[in-house]
């Protein structure tokens, strides 16, 4: 092997094809070897370095969708001190394309050791600081409702998620259309912009320059961000504060102690567990005391499913202070016939192919592998089949997947489309005639805490749904009658599943429009905030929407959701 004409890309961010377009004009003739996001993610630091220090050759290209979303740029310079290649570059979707050799780090060097300083001063002022605070942590009570409408100040202090998007937008947008529905008056503050239609966004950035780990700066935002709200809010004390809970953060349990207002915090899953088993992290001491000083401060703990809250009585956390409150949906948002016939026409598919649609993050615990798999195996066995796969979203396993994927794709029986602005969401998955939820079960052998949004979604667009029969998912939906549910993990009932729904016409429509009848009757975001406000003792001062079913022959009279 020519090391001088070998190329290594690492793709933090972004699609594959995408970074070698970018690539292989600047280093014509190179051999191009992908280094894998995830294997490099789950090895920890020390098979990281042992695996920087093995790469010989031209240069080390990490390629971002957009320098303007890496927050980690310092830190990936560095490792041009670690790896043996000539050259360090550092490119994104955009045409940005920075070189760097050895000699550049004569001025680099500055920068960098003063950022590693505040890093570590920052490092132990906080671990101090946190632990402190987790020894004296006490929630606060909810106070009676007036007769005033409430103020709830929804926070989402995370300056570092340049593109909310999937589930968890699902979720923002669906909360605070809730909120609406009931009545309350709310303030959004958010380290990024946030698609809020009814209440106004004060977004706060991160202004700090200098920092090797993302996660110091989080330490430090936390800071910033509860003394700007604070500012805003001035003498007015809303009702509550609400924080969906992450990763490095204690702003809402700041703001809930220097304002004397109760903290509802939205609790999804364990930061630690998902280190340990999805998304590793740094500085685990850390996040471990944020997460605990987060949950002592909290009043109410707004969690998914019954999983989440048995964790959380492991955890000594009073059940008093915990409400199971599974995700839900918007139905006037999502429905049938809401332009898919257009998004059809546009990317290509024809009215007689049958479409399998999938939407969602590409992590890990979505079944990309067992996906994938069901996709190859339908293709298998009968390779004339007139299916389609549209496949929405992006995430740590997209590269792999469109690697494994590679032929289906260029033949067009794989559609991958990128992350879909939310607003289109409903409409892509209107052009699907088959929508798949392929879950699998934990890692560590748990219950599934998960509570999918886009299982909500499904059901609201009328389509014949596929989900595995995990936990929530097999409550929510019953087989035969709402969906079919397939044993999670087996790629070879997935696959028979869509090859029976695809040829079976009168069986995805009685499954779709039975699930869009329960979805609107059960599992609105108008119920789910009502939920959250009863428990709290606010009254809503709104009328409370509760949607009806919308027959077949109004539906097809809506157009397209904005």
């Amino acid at each position: 092997m020519n090391k001088s004409k070998l190329i290594y890309l690492h793709v933090w961010t972004g699609d594959a094809r995408q970074a070698r377009a970018v690539i292989e004009p600047r280093f014509p003739g190179a051999e191009i070897v992908e280094l894998s996001h995830q294997e490099l993610r789950a090895g920890g630091w020390r098979k990281q370095l042992r695996s920087l220090r093995s790469l010989r050759g031209n240069a080390l290209v990490v390629f971002f969708e957009s320098l303007n979303e890496a927050p980690q740029l310092q830190l990936v310079l560095w490792s041009g001190l670690i790896h043996h290649c000539k050259q360090t570059v550092i490119a994104d979707g955009l045409g940005n394309f920075r070189t760097y050799r050895r000699w550049n780090w004569i001025w680099l060097f500055p920068k960098m050791l003063a950022s590693a300083f505040i890093d570590a001063f920052t490092l132990l002022i906080s671990l101090i600081l946190l632990r402190l605070w987790r020894a004296l942590a006490r929630p606060l009570a909810f106070a009676r409702a007036s007769a005033e409408s409430p103020l709830i100040a929804y926070v989402f202090p995370y300056p570092l998620v340049k593109q909310v998007a999937g589930g968890a937008i699902s979720h923002i947008r669906g909360v605070l259309g809730g909120i609406a529905d009931n009545g309350a008056a709310c303030e959004i503050f958010s380290g990024v912009p946030l698609p809020a239609e009814v209440f106004s966004v004060h977004e706060i950035p991160a202004r700090r320059k200098l920092f090797l780990f993302w996660e110091t700066l989080m330490l430090s935002y936390s800071l910033r961000f509860a003394w700007r709200v604070t500012r805003f809010l001035g003498k007015a004390r809303p009702t509550m504060i609400y924080q969906r809970h992450g990763r490095f953060t204690v702003a809402g349990a700041l703001l809930s102690r220097w304002m004397k207002v109760p903290l509802v915090l939205e609790y999804n899953a364990s930061e630690l567990w998902m280190a340990d088993y999805w998304d590793p992290t740094r500085f685990r001491t850390w996040l471990r005391l944020c997460e605990e000083v987060s949950l002592r401060c909290a009043s109410l703990i707004v969690v998914v499913s019954e999983p989440i809250r048995q964790e959380l009585l492991e955890r000594m956390i009073p059940s008093e202070r915990i409400l199971v409150n599974p995700n839900a949906v918007d139905p006037d948002h999502f429905y049938p016939r809401c332009g898919g016939k257009q998004v059809r026409q546009q990317i290509g598919l024809s009215a007689d192919e049958i479409v399998v649609g999938f939407v969602g993050s590409f992590s890990y615990w979505h079944g990309i592998p067992i996906l994938q798999q069901a996709i190859r195996e339908i293709f298998r066995v009968s390779p004339q089949e007139k299916i389609r796969f549209l496949l929405i979203g992006t995430g740590p396993l997209r590269a792999e997947m469109g690697a494994f994927l590679q032929d289906l794709e260029q033949s067009r029986r794989v559609i991958f489309t990128g992350i879909v602005p939310h607003h289109q969401v409903a409409a892509y998955l209107d052009a699907a005639d088959i929508l798949v939820s392929p879950h699998v079960p934990l890692p560590d052998g748990r219950p599934f805490f998960g509570s999918p949004t886009k299982l909500f979604e499904y059901m609201a667009m009328g389509k014949a749904i596929i989900a595995s029969r995990l936990d929530q998912l097999a409550e929510v939906l019953n087989h035969n009658d709402t969906a079919l549910l397939v044993t999670a993990g087996d790629v070879q009932q997935l696959a028979g599943a869509v090859r029976l729904l695809s040829h079976d016409e009168g069986l995805r429509q009685r499954l779709g429009t039975r699930a869009r009848e329960v979805a609107v009757a059960q599992h609105t975001w108008s119920q789910n905030a009502a939920r959250v406000l009863a428990f709290t003792q606010i009254e809503p001062t709104g009328l409370l929407r509760n949607p009806t079913y919308v027959p077949q022959e109004k539906v097809e009279k809506r157009t397209i959701a904005s």
